[in-house]
């Protein structure tokens, strides 16, 4: 009987085969819950990533550690925390709100000094290492040393655009260049030419893709905005008292974006409904739609592939986003904010042998859980100062449970997000506290409530220790 037993542990684990798996990690930029599994919005038409979905487990509750592309991918690939990494924003122009805290630096004592990426780790351990497209910002260093193959994102076609239609930053939406001139398609065909290779067959393959749209600019090929008629589109949910209960601070966050003064004395979108109103408001809804179904077709041409492997390996598939993405809900767009829609992503796993097909998952996990837990899904040892946690427990007892997840913009900006709720602490004191399971869109503040005060104790403490670790 055990030794039956440990037979069928190979046979169904590829944690515990001798045959490492393949591994293939799927970063999309900007991304928030904007995919039909997740609802973010009715009409959203992503089928590929849908279908990946309903073949593994969907994490409804993941975030990014840190919303804007630089520090976010900082913090999935090292591993870290942003106060680990010393990087918070993408820029360190100080907001004219922000108060003292450090914009950037390492604030953390227990830092590693000499961390590195996942694609290091990998490679070290015996893994073939394909790269391409957008997975880290701005510098690729780390991951070009250590890639066999590497493609730099391809650049955006321009122009050529269907009408003389263009957004508040000037960019066309509808184009009529050809799919296969575009970027991600590009992006994707590199793929697949990489994942049939059966180059160093004794070599498992680790391999990161970063397709770049819904990522500005606004603009895909026609055919994508045909299947949404601006005069069909809805509007995200919002309330007209939304701020009303969120301390100076929150508010001033609200109308920022970033740290770019664009349209003052307006925001962004007080610019937006300036120039036209809820037309123009659906316009930029319509324009993310599009680019977000032709996001998921370019990525489904590469998922289809993955059904035959020339390695002849199992095939691990982790999918996510850098991070999530306001278009108005609390007036606020872009990223550059600790609010649910700001950093909520999709985050996708089939793990052959354990993950069960159609399972969601609520517990809160964050991107600096990535690293552990590819090491974790390959079989690999972990490096020891990581500081996320593997979610392999989680995909094997689907009881287990997580209590929260840390999220910073600033090191003195930082949000727990739990299961249920989600507190947020500014720098000068003033929070925010918010019940999921009443109230979805963060509508209502309870950090006044006295009803909400022993969580709100609870968070408060678990955020200052963070901080202070």
């Amino acid at each position: 009987m055990i030794r039956l037993l440990i037979v069928l542990l190979f046979v169904v684990s590829p944690v515990f085969a001798a045959k490492k798996p393949d591994v293939v990690f799927i970063v999309v930029d900007d991304l928030n819950d904007w995919i039909g599994v997740m609802g973010g919005h009715p009409q959203s038409k992503t089928p590929n990533l849908d279908a990946l979905a309903n073949k593994g487990v969907l994490f409804t509750n993941a975030h990014c550690n840190a919303p804007q592309c630089g520090p976010s991918r900082t913090s999935l690939l090292h591993g870290l925390y942003p106060k680990s990494t010393g990087k918070y924003f993408n820029s360190t122009r100080r907001p004219a709100f922000f108060g003292g805290q450090p914009m950037e630096g390492i604030t953390s004592p227990s830092a590693p000094k000499n961390p590195f990426i996942f694609h290091h780790h990998f490679k070290k351990h015996g893994y073939r290492v394909v790269s391409g497209g957008k997975v880290a910002h701005g510098n690729s260093r780390g991951i070009t040393k250590n890639a066999d193959e590497y493609l730099k994102r391809p650049p955006d076609v321009r122009g050529n655009f269907t009408d003389d239609k263009a957004n508040l930053w000037g960019e066309g939406g509808a184009h009529n260049h050809k799919e296969e001139e575009t970027g991600d398609y590009k992006v994707a065909q590199w793929a697949i030419g990489e994942w049939r290779k059966g180059l160093d067959g004794d070599k498992p393959l680790l391999m990161t893709v970063g397709f770049y749209r819904p990522h500005r600019p606004f603009n895909a090929p026609k055919a994508y905005f045909e299947k949404f008629p601006l005069e069909g589109i809805k509007l995200p949910q919002v309330r007209a008292d939304d701020l009303d209960d969120l301390p100076p601070y929150g508010k001033a966050l609200a109308r920022s974006n970033a740290h770019k003064d664009l349209f003052k004395p307006r925001t962004v979108h007080e610019q937006i409904l300036h120039r036209g109103g809820e037309q123009e408001w659906k316009y930029m809804v319509q324009s993310h739609l599009a680019c977000i179904n032709y996001v998921d077709a370019q990525i489904g041409r590469f998922l289809r592939v993955l059904k035959d492997n020339p390695r002849k390996r199992e095939t691990v598939i982790v999918l996510t986003s850098d991070h999530g993405w306001n278009l108005g809900e609390k007036t606020h767009w872009c990223k550059a904010a600790l609010w649910r829609n700001t950093t909520r992503v999709p985050f996708i796993v089939i793990l052959p042998g354990v993950t069960k097909a159609g399972t969601r998952n609520n517990q809160p996990i964050s991107h600096v859980d990535i690293y552990p837990s590819l090491c974790d899904f390959a079989g690999i040892p972990k490096p020891s100062y990581l500081e996320g946690r593997s979610i392999l427990p989680l995909l094997k007892d689907l009881t287990a449970t997580r209590e929260v997840a840390f999220l910073s913009y600033g090191p003195e900006n930082t949000a727990a997000q739990s299961e249920r709720y989600r507190y947020l602490r500014y720098e000068d004191g003033s929070e925010e506290l918010y019940d999921h399971q009443k109230d979805p869109h963060e509508w209502v503040n309870q950090s006044g409530n006295p009803k909400y005060g022993v969580i709100k104790k609870k968070m408060r403490a678990q955020v200052l220790r963070f901080q202070s670790e």
